[in-house]
């Protein structure tokens, strides 16, 4: 047996991995990822940052030594540890090798943990813990080489989610609001709709809500329907803790995140009278809201 394989025996021991019916290529990721388990457990962060994909600090050094700087403030006091718990899955894709390996992360919070490989398996490269509730499209726009076949395994609602693109026309919608009202596309088919993907526990989305109200009072003599589809909050919570404090003119509905295409809060969506969506604007600023209202005028 050469050194290599007694150094990869010898990790393997010492990790306690079990590596029955994987190849070589899946036991060395296996190995490494280990490793790299070991040093962010350890918080050696610059041999934790060695470990990641480039594209996280642009493959530039100088940014890499400002990467390892965050990192280091973050995890000054922290106590959270990975635990390794299996390779899910391994392919080819393109000129990389792909694995996909399943930790535990924050009071045994599954996660999952992408390794690359771009030397036929030698070496890797791995992402940062990915929450088994992420979006794959999300993980996409980190990792725009991740095999598709993954999806399935983090995302299975990837690709069939309810999504809106500017000059698309909207599925029809059917909504009850947190008081009991109903709000179809049906009933407000002549109108401008503007809706406001947002949440309670979403800064930006509170810090907007007084312009967003303003709003609503300039076109309350127009066609326009305000809805405001919440996520990852209740009924009871919005109507007895947070309007009170927060008073706010939109229809407020509850969706279940998963089965929109929307990653990031606030999103505004401005649907003119023929239900086709005319603007999309991501994030809030004053410069946004006053975009909203313009948006909202041309679409009358």
């Amino acid at each position: 047996m050469d050194k290599t394989k007694l150094l990869i025996t010898a990790i393997i021991l010492f990790f306690g991995i079990s590596v029955i019916g994987q190849n070589q290529n899946q036991i060395t990721s296996t190995v490494q990822v280990n490793e790299m388990i070991e040093v962010y457990n350890k918080k050696q962060i610059e041999e934790y940052v060695d470990y990641l994909l480039p594209r996280y600090y642009k493959n530039d050094q100088a940014k890499k030594e400002k990467f390892v700087e965050i990192w280091k403030k973050i995890l000054k006091n922290d106590s959270d540890k990975f635990t390794y718990e299996r390779l899910i899955k391994s392919t080819k894709s393109g000129d990389q090798i792909q694995s996909l390996f399943q930790i535990n992360f924050r009071e045994n919070s599954k996660s999952y943990i992408v390794g690359i490989s771009e030397d036929e398996g030698e070496t890797w490269k791995f992402s940062q813990p990915i929450n088994e509730n992420a979006q794959f499209g999300q993980i996409l726009k980190s990792i725009p080489t991740l095999d598709h076949s993954f999806a399935k395994i983090i995302d299975p609602e990837f690709g069939h989610r309810l999504k809106y693109e500017i000059g698309e026309t909207i599925s029809p919608f059917n909504y009850s609001d947190i008081y009991g009202n109903e709000i179809s596309s049906e009933s407000i088919k002549d109108n401008v709709i503007v809706l406001n993907f947002w949440g309670t526990w979403c800064a930006p989305c509170i810090k907007e809500i007084p312009e967003l109200n303003e709003l609503v009072k300039k076109f309350k003599s127009e066609n326009v329907s305000f809805i405001a589809p919440a996520i990852n909050t209740s009924r009871k919570n919005l109507i007895n803790n947070f309007l009170p404090i927060n008073p706010f003119s939109y229809s407020i509905v509850l969706i279940d995140q998963d089965k929109y295409n929307i990653t990031s809060f606030p999103t505004h969506i401005v649907i003119n009278n023929q239900n086709v969506v005319v603007d999309i604007i991501k994030g809030y600023s004053k410069a946004n809201v006053e975009k909203l209202e313009n948006t909202i005028q041309k679409a009358l």
